[in-house]
């Protein structure tokens, strides 16, 4: 059951953010200057990674990714062009914890009486405070009490991070795949900081091997065809409410098309919490069980080819990978005017 936090929480949130502002490290850092936040004790992997937006001047803020899983989300939006990622895909990829000083019409009516009942009086283009949490599988939305609780920590270990990397920022080489760590001790007088090699400098594909014996000779033995299919896995970029949902969510549409004949085979709406390119998988092992292996299945970025691509060495079929898949894109191209 969804919590909210209390207006005291997101005062103390405010108040670490607005600290931030004064320091104004977008004047000092790229947004690929990462500062990593750690606490003593707790698991490398558990690691909090901070990139500050807004050096270029458009629009100020802080994305705070947790955990390696969170630094790979952020690898994915560094890497969406070569990855041939689409723009809208990358963002409801992201899972991470963000604050941005935007216009007022940015802004949600709820956060913007949250701003009203704590008294501030924002004015002016990038001067509204506010924040969003990222999650796959729904739509962008505030915080709940956890995220605001969890926000207000990273913040405040910022806003010692900040003094001390300008103190010593010659000592870490942001251009040699380091980034600057600061580590909260047991009190402030045991905190330490440090440059330290990142721990992976690029999107981490994630793959799928088929374990079952018996599905493998399926698709060893499978029949061939002269079909072309494309494969894709879009979200649905519309809000879906329900009370099972503690958040609109996002569904992604697994989308199996024939690239000649433009006929749409199947399509199936995943759960926000299910895996799509594992259902995509599914699909495909399904598709080659009941009508054989196609000649070729055509996909456009990276991601997906990471997950089929022991399917199709195992059916022997040709995976390709092309800028665009036409069939796939009129099809959703349509969706979207009916959204």
């Amino acid at each position: 059951m969804r919590r909210e936090a209390n207006i005291e929480e997101w005062k103390r949130l405010y108040e670490a953010a607005e600290k931030i502002k004064e320091r104004k490290p977008w004047e000092y850092l790229w947004d690929m200057d990462l500062i990593c936040l750690k606490e003593e004790g707790k698991p490398e992997k558990e690691s909090v990674f901070v990139s500050v937006l807004g050096r270029g001047g458009t629009c100020y803020g802080l994305s705070i990714y947790e955990g390696y899983e969170g630094l790979n989300d952020f690898w994915m939006l560094a890497f969406q062009d070569r990855m041939n990622l689409l723009s809208e895909y990358v963002m409801y990829s992201q899972h991470c914890l963000t604050c941005y000083w935007g216009n007022r019409e940015e802004l949600s009516k709820k956060q913007r009486d949250i701003i009203k009942e704590l008294g501030y009086k924002f004015r002016g283009k990038n001067q509204w405070l506010y924040f969003m949490s990222y999650q796959p599988g729904y739509i962008p939305f505030h915080m709940n009490q956890a995220e605001v609780r969890r926000m207000t920590r990273y913040l405040e270990l910022l806003n010692k991070a900040l003094p001390a990397y300008l103190q010593d920022r010659d000592s870490v080489a942001f251009e040699k795949e380091e980034m600057f760590t600061y580590i909260a001790g047991k009190d402030e007088k045991t905190d330490t900081w440090k440059a330290e090699r990142l721990p992976f400098t690029s999107f981490q594909f994630a793959s799928l091997t088929i374990q079952d014996e018996e599905v493998e000779e399926e698709l060893r033995q499978s029949q061939k065809n002269e079909m072309v299919l494309e494969a894709d896995i879009p979200f649905l970029g519309a809000a879906v409410t329900d009370k099972k949902y503690e958040r609109p969510a996002n569904p992604q549409l697994c989308i199996l098309a024939e690239a000649r004949s433009h006929m749409i085979i199947r399509t199936e709406m995943t759960e926000p919490d299910e895996d799509a390119r594992e259902t995509m998988a599914e699909l495909i092992v399904g598709f080659i069980e009941n009508f054989g292996a196609p000649k070729e299945i055509r996909v456009s970025n990276l991601i997906l080819e990471a997950i089929l691509e022991h399917i199709c060495k195992l059916a022997g079929v040709k995976l390709r990978r092309v800028k665009a898949l036409s069939c796939i894109s009129d099809f959703t191209e349509q969706m979207r005017r009916f959204r």
